[in-house]
């Protein structure tokens, strides 16, 4: 019998070990001076996205994130700066929140129900310019 996890597993225990706020209270702590950061793909992104979004795919945030890597992005820089995260429905952001958590980022919290949830409640939007619209990895990921 395999005791493999799938997708569903891993998210809830992420959920489990990370805060979540709904989309009215992040759009308040947004007010208050947390960034946000947008993690879905570059398609979903340039569909619409929370102004002045930070737009870093889940697929290449571990790189991103870590001060050691060549490439890494310099909006998260910072350990200390608070950050909601948000994905299309609250998964891919919860798997973020938790491995920045896991990187020292102290102050992280998705936005239950991704930007979905954030539709719903009727919170602003704006498309983003697609003139820096390819995020990618500038750097290898080798281990040495």
């Amino acid at each position: 019998m395999s005791n493999a996890l799938t997708l569903k597993d891993l998210i809830l225990d992420a959920r489990n070990r990370i805060r979540e706020v709904e989309p009215t209270e992040a759009y308040r702590m947004m007010q208050d001076g947390y960034s946000v950061l947008d993690v879905r793909e570059p398609a979903e992104y340039l569909s619409g996205s929370v102004e002045n979004a930070v737009h870093v795919p889940r697929g290449i945030l571990e790189p991103a994130c870590d001060h050691d890597y060549a490439g890494h992005n310099p909006e998260l820089q910072d350990r200390e700066r608070p950050w909601l995260i948000f994905c299309r429905s609250g998964g891919r952001a919860a798997l973020a929140a938790e491995v920045m958590q896991r990187m020292g980022f102290t102050d992280v919290a998705n936005i239950a129900g991704g930007l979905l949830g954030w539709q719903e409640a009727e919170l602003p939007l704006t498309v983003p310019s697609d003139e820096d619209s390819l995020v990618q990895l500038k750097e290898p990921c080798v281990i040495d």
